[in-house]
């Protein structure tokens, strides 16, 4: 998976994420049932606010591109898991 940030006067940052995601997953580059990062990761790997990510994967998730899921990590705590639908 591969983000590219252009200027903010282009269009937002989450604009940006979901317009790039959705993309990928339409060209089938990110493939169906596959994991997307976690909004903590991609906001790293970008240097953007993880709410950014989140709106993007929101967005997606409005328009049947990707699942929210609800799993537990390795200690028992609920863990959000986004995957391509």
């Amino acid at each position: 998976m591969n983000i590219e940030l252009k200027d903010l006067s282009h269009s937002p940052v989450y604009a940006q994420i979901r317009e790039q995601l959705e993309a990928q997953i339409r060209n089938k580059d990110i493939g169906s049932g596959e994991t997307l990062p976690s909004p903590s990761s991609l906001s790293q790997k970008l240097s953007v606010d993880k709410g950014e990510i989140l709106r993007a994967y929101f967005e997606l998730e409005r328009a049947g591109l990707v699942k929210k899921e609800t799993t537990k990590d390795f200690l028992g705590k609920p863990k959000v898991i986004y995957r391509v639908a």
